[in-house]
Parts: C-alpha cells; structure tokens; sequence
C-alpha cells in the first residue's frame, strides 16, 4: 500500500516514519521497517551532537524501545526559493555541523525550513555519518558529500554566491555523477 507523503492533520506518516507535528514539538516514530534502529540511533546521535546550534531541532526525550524521539518544533515552512542570506545562513549551519562530528547524505530542500522572518532551519538527520575523530578517511569525504548538496543548493538558487574554487568543485563531483550515472542507469536496465 502506497502512503501519501504529505503532512495531513499534523502528521507525516510513510512506510518508515510517523511524525506528528505539535504547537511546540515534533514527536517522529521510526517504524519497524529495514535499517530503522540505525537511522533512529543516528538522528539521536545527530540531535544529541548539535545541542549548540540553535537553527536545528534540540532532543527533548527519547525512548529507544520505541525508537521514539521527541524534540522542539522549529518555526518556518519549506521555502519555494532561498535568498543569499538563506545560503549564507545554511553555509554556516553546515560548517557548525561538520564540526561537531555530523556530516549529512543528502540535503533535499524539504528539510529547510524559514520562518516569517526569513531565518533558516535544518531538520532530518537519520541519513548522515557521525564519527568521534574528524580526521577519519570515511569523514572526509562524508565532509565532501555534504558541501557538495550545499554547494548545489547555492547554485540551484543564488549561484553568484559560488567561488571559483566551489564552481570547480561542483563541476568535479557532477561530472563523476553522470559517469557512473550511466553503469546504475545500465544496472537498473538489466534488473528490470
């Protein structure tokens, strides 16, 4: 059975997740569905990790035989575009995150939120790489996956705010992507 991915009534409900939005929480349930208890144990871990950044939801409770968290409910909506001062914004949310040890997989634009005010948030956290040493080979280019979904971001919305050095950068990573781009296009043709 197909779920709608949408919010009704204040909740977000998929086959992996029920997330039930408050006035002044979120409370986000991970179902028994694969790799839940890892992307469960990850968001806390993430949460926990980025106490300090105040444009990123705090853990109010969890209850890991529920695999349940419980955190504040950031004000803002999903942005139909961002402004230079929202890039400039999430540019130093990332860098404070990939500080404290937490670099993201993807950052898809539905989990950035700006208030009426124009100030930006992140949300969402079960699908990053979390280590203790920043020097870790497996960081480094985890760090490198994550300026790399900003840096697209950039481009997609107020390119002009790209240096040189991130315009090559982001040219570098598309190129490769494309490349092997054609071996999963041809691996999903023979599986079909």
């Amino acid at each position: 059975m197909a779920m709608i991915k949408e919010v009704i009534d204040n909740k977000y409900n998929t086959e992996k997740m029920l997330i039930e939005i408050g006035d002044e929480t979120v409370t986000k349930l991970f179902k028994p569905y694969r790799g839940y208890q890892r992307r469960y144990k990850r968001e806390k871990e993430a949460l926990l990790r980025l106490l300090h950044i105040i444009d990123i939801p705090r853990l109010i409770k969890f209850e890991d035989h529920n695999t349940k968290l419980f955190m504040t409910r950031l004000p803002g909506v999903k942005p139909v575009d961002l402004s230079e001062q929202n890039l400039r914004d999430l540019t130093k949310i990332v860098e404070q995150m990939l500080a404290a040890g937490v670099a993201r997989h993807a950052m898809p634009i539905r989990d950035i939120l700006v208030d009426q005010n124009g100030r930006l948030s992140l949300v969402d956290f079960e699908r990053s790489t979390i280590v203790n040493q920043l020097w870790r080979p497996d960081f480094l280019i985890a760090k490198k996956v994550s300026r790399y979904h900003l840096y697209r971001l950039i481009a997609q919305y107020q390119p002009q705010l790209l240096t040189k050095r991130q315009k090559q950068q982001l040219e570098r990573v598309n190129k490769l992507r494309s490349y092997f781009g054609v071996f999963k296009r041809f691996r999903n043709y023979i599986r079909a």
